[in-house]
């Protein structure tokens, strides 16, 4: 039977079975993809349940030693990428054999050399990865063969022996990214970046780095979701630090797949801090070309006492006509949490 029959087979089927039990189809309860779409070079899980619900007829039968088999039908636009995973099965499986049918899907068939009790059954895991696009959406099947047992057993789910799940690949990103900007606004980096697409998007992630190498998360954007419209989006990054900021997006679609952007920077200069007079006697002036870049002053005397804290009120001036002659310490702390020093000496 070719691949591209199944779905309207599958759909009589399901149309009698409905009929002749009065329940709905279970559908794809016993066959599922971790992701419904894949990029190309993605990788995902399906998870296929075999097993013997003949437990649920009054009839029903243990399944003998190579009494069924499983076939899996996987669509020509996945892979495999690793062996199969049979830990989740409470029973012995072998596969039997793994080829490629007419229309290029991979056919897997199972067999259980020792046999399924009634109403046993299990999931075998199969990983994959996005092979090639089509975005039409295809199905993976499982199929239990006739077996001996009579009546036939092997049934995963209850008037259900063949089963499918749906499944795209794509090699849409889930954005089209047209421009990506870093700018320097005062002590702040303001980001914008603008797209013209956006398909089954989710968010925005920018993420921060001082070497370009190693990643923080720096700030979160939602985005609007589908679109075929320009949309614009602006983040403004508070917490840089002197000399390189690098920044890139981070693209994050509802299915958890995601891309990054190209990676942009700025660079901030070192902030010049000087203090005077030194030796000083009464008002110490503090000057700097970032003052806005200074969150905290303090200062503290050789064995470490802290003679003032400025808090969050930051001042340019200090006034040390009450402190005792002798050397201090100026600790001034960055918007970026780095501290610079400077020696003074109060005499008088």
């Amino acid at each position: 039977m070719k691949f591209k029959l199944i779905i309207p087979l599958l759909c009589l089927y399901t149309l009698l079975t409905s009929q002749l039990y009065g329940q709905a189809d279970p559908g794809s309860a016993g066959i599922t993809f971790s992701k419904s779409i894949i990029p190309i070079g993605g990788t995902a899980v399906l998870q296929v349940q075999i097993g013997n619900y003949s437990a649920g007829l009054a009839m029903g039968t243990a399944l003998a030693a190579y009494d069924a088999t499983f076939t899996i039908t996987i669509p020509s636009v996945l892979k495999l990428n690793g062996p199969l995973n049979f830990s989740d099965l409470p029973f012995s499986v072998s596969m039997a054999s793994q080829m490629t049918n007419s229309v290029s899907s991979t056919v897997i068939i199972l067999v259980v050399p020792n046999g399924i009790p009634k109403g046993v059954s299990g999931f075998v895991s199969i990983p994959l990865i996005g092979y090639k696009e089509d975005i039409s959406i295809l199905y993976a099947t499982v199929r239990t063969d006739a077996n001996l047992s009579n009546p036939p057993s092997g049934n995963a789910i209850p008037n259900n022996d063949l089963q499918s799940a749906p499944v795209m690949v794509s090699s849409a990103l889930p954005v089209k990214l047209v421009s990506f900007n870093a700018e320097k606004e005062n002590t702040f980096t303001n980001l914008s970046w603008t797209t013209s697409k956006e398909i089954n998007s989710d968010r925005f992630e920018i993420e921060h780095s001082v070497n370009g190498k190693n990643w923080i998360l720096a700030g979160t954007v939602n985005s609007n979701g589908d679109s075929k419209i320009k949309n614009e989006y602006h983040f403004l990054h508070k917490n840089t630090v002197e000399g390189n900021n690098y920044y890139r997006l981070k693209m994050i679609d509802k299915n958890l797949t995601y891309t990054f952007s190209a990676i942009r920077s700025v660079q901030f200069e070192e902030i010049s801090l000087n203090v005077y007079p030194n030796p000083v006697s009464d008002i110490l002036t503090i000057n700097t070309t970032m003052w806005e870049r200074i969150s905290n002053i303090q200062l503290v005397d050789m064995k470490g006492v802290l003679v003032y804290n400025s808090g969050n009120n930051t001042l340019k001036t200090i006034s040390v006509g009450n402190l005792i002659e002798g050397m201090y310490l100026v600790k001034m702390t960055k918007s970026d949490g780095s501290i610079s020093t400077r020696k003074i000496l109060v005499s008088r």
